[in-house]
């Protein structure tokens, strides 16, 4: 069971998906901020920047994507844990931004509250920082995933 030591960023641009995964992360013990698009997001997480341990971000967002949320968030700190979710799931999307098909750090929506906390878990658990999109992935950006 999680601390209120253990911080999450929680990206999304729709008010309902983030009330009810901020309300699930909250009832677990995990401390919640909140961005809904990449200006809102970058502004909390130089905030709380030291505080965060995990970054969970929708892929597709208004302009700028989670993609780039998380890229940028990684150059000023090394070691952050990252879970990207979409509700744009099928094959050719997968394949046009790059995620290789069952990688842990995307989860799909509509999810489970229940497979919600248990890929958090995992996520902050693991020592894997292989990340898809690190290896130059440049087929997600802004242009193609937004919206």
């Amino acid at each position: 069971m999680p601390t209120n030591a253990t911080s999450i960023l929680l990206v999304d641009d729709e008010a309902a998906v983030i009330v009810l995964v901020q309300r699930s992360l909250e009832k677990a013990g995990y401390t919640v901020f909140v961005g809904s698009d990449y200006d809102t997001a970058m502004v909390m997480f130089d905030a709380h920047a030291s505080e965060i341990d995990l970054l969970l971000t929708d892929i597709c967002l208004p302009g700028k994507t989670g993609i780039d949320i998380a890229r940028d968030c990684l150059q000023k700190k090394t070691g952050l844990r990252v879970l990207f979710m979409s509700g744009w799931v099928g094959a050719e999307f997968l394949a046009y931004v790059g995620i290789p098909k069952e990688d842990p750090h995307f989860l799909a929506k509509p999810f489970r509250r229940s497979t919600l906390l248990e890929r958090v878990q995992q996520i902050l658990a693991s020592t894997d920082q292989n990340l898809w999109f690190e290896a130059g992935s440049d087929r997600a950006n802004s242009e193609g995933a937004g919206g």
